[in-house]
Protein backbone atom coordinates (compact mmCIF):
# COMPACT_ATOMS: atom_id res chain seq x y z
CA UNK A 1 0.00 0.00 0.00
CA UNK A 2 1.33 3.41 -0.96
CA UNK A 3 1.65 6.10 1.72
CA UNK A 4 -1.10 8.70 1.73
CA UNK A 5 0.13 11.83 -0.09
CA UNK A 6 -0.55 14.94 1.97
CA UNK A 7 -2.20 17.02 0.92
CA UNK A 8 -4.02 14.85 -1.63
CA UNK A 9 -3.86 16.83 -4.87
CA UNK A 10 -7.17 16.82 -6.71
CA UNK A 11 -8.01 17.82 -10.27
CA UNK A 12 -11.75 18.14 -10.97
CA UNK A 13 -12.97 17.51 -14.52
CA UNK A 14 -16.65 18.40 -14.93
CA UNK A 15 -18.32 20.60 -17.53
CA UNK A 16 -21.07 21.71 -15.12
CA UNK A 17 -19.53 24.87 -13.71
CA UNK A 18 -21.80 25.19 -10.69
CA UNK A 19 -21.17 21.59 -9.68
CA UNK A 20 -17.45 21.84 -10.40
CA UNK A 21 -17.10 25.04 -8.36
CA UNK A 22 -19.23 23.69 -5.52
CA UNK A 23 -17.20 20.50 -5.40
CA UNK A 24 -13.96 22.51 -5.20
CA UNK A 25 -15.24 24.54 -2.26
CA UNK A 26 -16.44 21.41 -0.47
CA UNK A 27 -13.20 19.46 -0.98
CA UNK A 28 -10.95 22.34 0.00
CA UNK A 29 -12.57 22.33 3.43
CA UNK A 30 -10.89 18.97 4.15
CA UNK A 31 -7.47 19.52 5.79
CA UNK A 32 -5.77 16.73 3.85
CA UNK A 33 -7.07 17.71 0.41
CA UNK A 34 -6.04 20.44 -2.03
CA UNK A 35 -7.85 21.09 -5.30
CA UNK A 36 -5.00 22.03 -7.63
CA UNK A 37 -7.14 22.61 -10.71
CA UNK A 38 -10.53 22.61 -12.35
CA UNK A 39 -11.32 21.65 -15.91
CA UNK A 40 -14.61 22.49 -17.63
CA UNK A 41 -13.65 21.18 -21.08
CA UNK A 42 -12.58 17.55 -21.12
CA UNK A 43 -10.24 17.96 -24.08
CA UNK A 44 -8.01 20.15 -21.91
CA UNK A 45 -7.49 17.34 -19.41
CA UNK A 46 -4.31 15.72 -20.73
CA UNK A 47 -2.37 18.99 -20.78
CA UNK A 48 -3.44 19.85 -17.23
CA UNK A 49 -2.68 16.36 -15.90
CA UNK A 50 0.82 16.58 -17.36
CA UNK A 51 1.42 19.99 -15.81
CA UNK A 52 -0.26 19.50 -12.41
CA UNK A 53 0.36 15.78 -11.76
CA UNK A 54 -2.61 15.38 -9.38
CA UNK A 55 -2.94 12.39 -7.05
CA UNK A 56 -6.62 11.90 -7.89
CA UNK A 57 -8.76 12.95 -10.82
CA UNK A 58 -12.45 13.42 -10.05
CA UNK A 59 -14.17 12.99 -13.42
CA UNK A 60 -17.79 13.46 -14.44
CA UNK A 61 -19.37 10.64 -16.45
CA UNK A 62 -21.33 12.81 -18.88
CA UNK A 63 -19.40 15.52 -20.70
CA UNK A 64 -19.57 16.97 -24.20
CA UNK A 65 -16.63 16.61 -26.58
CA UNK A 66 -14.99 13.71 -24.71
CA UNK A 67 -17.08 11.79 -22.20
CA UNK A 68 -15.78 10.38 -18.92
CA UNK A 69 -15.23 6.86 -20.24
CA UNK A 70 -13.30 7.94 -23.35
CA UNK A 71 -11.27 10.34 -21.25
CA UNK A 72 -10.47 7.66 -18.67
CA UNK A 73 -9.18 5.36 -21.41
CA UNK A 74 -7.05 8.14 -22.83
CA UNK A 75 -5.61 9.03 -19.44
CA UNK A 76 -4.74 5.49 -18.36
CA UNK A 77 -3.10 4.81 -21.72
CA UNK A 78 -0.60 7.57 -20.94
CA UNK A 79 -0.61 7.62 -17.12
CA UNK A 80 -1.09 4.00 -16.09
CA UNK A 81 -0.98 4.64 -12.35
CA UNK A 82 -3.22 7.70 -12.29
CA UNK A 83 -5.88 7.59 -9.57
CA UNK A 84 -9.29 8.16 -11.15
CA UNK A 85 -12.61 8.56 -9.36
CA UNK A 86 -15.77 8.80 -11.45
CA UNK A 87 -18.81 10.79 -10.38
CA UNK A 88 -22.00 9.64 -12.07
CA UNK A 89 -25.77 9.78 -11.99
CA UNK A 90 -25.93 6.21 -13.30
CA UNK A 91 -25.72 3.06 -11.22
CA UNK A 92 -26.09 0.47 -13.97
CA UNK A 93 -23.55 -2.32 -13.65
CA UNK A 94 -22.41 -2.15 -17.26
CA UNK A 95 -21.20 1.42 -16.80
CA UNK A 96 -19.31 0.47 -13.67
CA UNK A 97 -17.72 -2.49 -15.46
CA UNK A 98 -16.73 -0.26 -18.40
CA UNK A 99 -14.94 2.16 -16.10
CA UNK A 100 -13.22 -0.65 -14.21
CA UNK A 101 -11.90 -2.04 -17.48
CA UNK A 102 -10.80 1.45 -18.51
CA UNK A 103 -8.72 1.76 -15.34
CA UNK A 104 -10.84 3.86 -12.96
CA UNK A 105 -10.26 2.93 -9.32
CA UNK A 106 -13.46 4.48 -7.95
CA UNK A 107 -17.04 5.12 -8.97
CA UNK A 108 -19.40 7.24 -6.88
CA UNK A 109 -22.96 8.35 -7.45
CA UNK A 110 -23.63 12.08 -7.40
CA UNK A 111 -26.04 11.44 -4.54
CA UNK A 112 -23.06 10.59 -2.31
CA UNK A 113 -22.56 12.58 0.88
CA UNK A 114 -19.46 14.68 1.53
CA UNK A 115 -18.18 12.06 3.95
CA UNK A 116 -18.66 9.25 1.42
CA UNK A 117 -16.90 11.21 -1.30
CA UNK A 118 -13.93 12.00 0.94
CA UNK A 119 -13.66 8.32 1.85
CA UNK A 120 -13.56 7.43 -1.83
CA UNK A 121 -10.94 10.07 -2.62
CA UNK A 122 -8.67 8.95 0.22
CA UNK A 123 -8.92 5.34 -0.92
CA UNK A 124 -8.15 6.15 -4.56
CA UNK A 125 -5.24 8.35 -3.43
CA UNK A 126 -3.48 5.24 -2.07
CA UNK A 127 -4.60 3.28 -5.14
CA UNK A 128 -7.26 1.26 -3.36
CA UNK A 129 -10.49 0.59 -5.33
CA UNK A 130 -13.60 2.21 -3.89
CA UNK A 131 -17.11 1.94 -5.27
CA UNK A 132 -20.20 3.60 -3.87
CA UNK A 133 -21.77 1.21 -1.30
CA UNK A 134 -25.21 2.01 -2.73
CA UNK A 135 -24.17 0.29 -5.94
CA UNK A 136 -24.50 -3.08 -4.20
CA UNK A 137 -28.28 -2.75 -4.50
CA UNK A 138 -28.63 -2.26 -8.22
CA UNK A 139 -32.30 -3.23 -8.17
CA UNK A 140 -33.12 0.35 -7.24
CA UNK A 141 -32.08 1.46 -10.73
CA UNK A 142 -34.51 1.21 -13.61
CA UNK A 143 -33.47 -0.70 -16.73
CA UNK A 144 -34.70 2.01 -19.08
CA UNK A 145 -31.16 2.65 -20.29
CA UNK A 146 -30.79 -0.88 -21.61
CA UNK A 147 -28.29 -0.91 -24.50
CA UNK A 148 -30.80 -2.32 -26.99
CA UNK A 149 -33.31 0.38 -26.10
CA UNK A 150 -30.72 3.13 -26.47
CA UNK A 151 -29.49 1.83 -29.82
CA UNK A 152 -33.01 1.38 -31.16
CA UNK A 153 -34.01 4.97 -30.46
CA UNK A 154 -30.51 6.51 -30.76
CA UNK A 155 -30.94 8.09 -27.32
CA UNK A 156 -28.25 8.86 -24.77
CA UNK A 157 -28.66 8.10 -21.04
CA UNK A 158 -28.91 11.85 -20.38
CA UNK A 159 -31.74 12.18 -22.91
CA UNK A 160 -33.61 9.30 -21.26
CA UNK A 161 -33.29 11.05 -17.90
CA UNK A 162 -34.73 14.22 -19.42
CA UNK A 163 -37.61 12.29 -20.99
CA UNK A 164 -38.44 10.75 -17.63
CA UNK A 165 -38.44 14.14 -15.91
CA UNK A 166 -40.57 15.69 -18.64
CA UNK A 167 -43.05 12.84 -18.24
CA UNK A 168 -43.20 13.65 -14.54
CA UNK A 169 -44.16 17.22 -15.37
CA UNK A 170 -40.91 19.09 -14.77
CA UNK A 171 -40.15 22.20 -16.83
CA UNK A 172 -36.86 22.80 -18.63
CA UNK A 173 -35.78 25.19 -15.88
CA UNK A 174 -36.59 22.64 -13.14
CA UNK A 175 -34.78 19.87 -15.03
CA UNK A 176 -31.76 22.13 -15.50
CA UNK A 177 -31.60 22.71 -11.75
CA UNK A 178 -31.87 18.99 -10.98
CA UNK A 179 -29.19 18.00 -13.49
CA UNK A 180 -26.86 20.97 -12.91
CA UNK A 181 -27.23 22.08 -16.52
CA UNK A 182 -28.40 25.30 -18.16
CA UNK A 183 -31.99 25.66 -19.37
CA UNK A 184 -30.58 26.27 -22.85
CA UNK A 185 -28.80 22.89 -22.73
CA UNK A 186 -32.03 21.18 -21.68
CA UNK A 187 -33.93 22.83 -24.53
CA UNK A 188 -31.24 21.65 -26.95
CA UNK A 189 -31.61 18.10 -25.60
CA UNK A 190 -35.38 18.37 -26.03
CA UNK A 191 -35.00 19.38 -29.68
CA UNK A 192 -32.65 16.45 -30.27
CA UNK A 193 -35.05 14.06 -28.54
CA UNK A 194 -37.97 15.25 -30.68
CA UNK A 195 -35.89 14.88 -33.84
CA UNK A 196 -34.72 11.36 -32.94
CA UNK A 197 -38.20 10.17 -32.01
CA UNK A 198 -39.99 11.99 -34.83
CA UNK A 199 -42.37 13.79 -32.48
CA UNK A 200 -43.31 17.43 -32.04
CA UNK A 201 -45.36 17.78 -28.85
CA UNK A 202 -44.93 17.08 -25.15
CA UNK A 203 -48.06 14.91 -25.29
CA UNK A 204 -46.40 12.65 -27.85
CA UNK A 205 -43.27 12.51 -25.72
CA UNK A 206 -45.22 11.52 -22.62
CA UNK A 207 -47.05 8.84 -24.61
CA UNK A 208 -43.71 7.47 -25.83
CA UNK A 209 -42.31 7.45 -22.30
CA UNK A 210 -45.31 5.57 -20.93
CA UNK A 211 -45.27 3.00 -23.74
CA UNK A 212 -41.50 2.53 -23.37
CA UNK A 213 -41.73 2.10 -19.62
CA UNK A 214 -39.44 5.01 -18.87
Amino acid sequence: MQPVPLPIRILIIDDHRLFNDGLRLMLNEAPDIEVVGQIYYSREAMKQITELRPDVLVIDFNMPELDGLALTRQITAEFADQGILILSMYGEQRYIDDFKRAGALGYMLKTATRSELLTAIRAVAIRQPYFDPKLSDLKQYANHTDDVFLRKHRLTPREVDIIRLLKEGFTSIQIAERLNLSAHTIDTHRKNIHAKLGISTIAELVRFAIEAGI
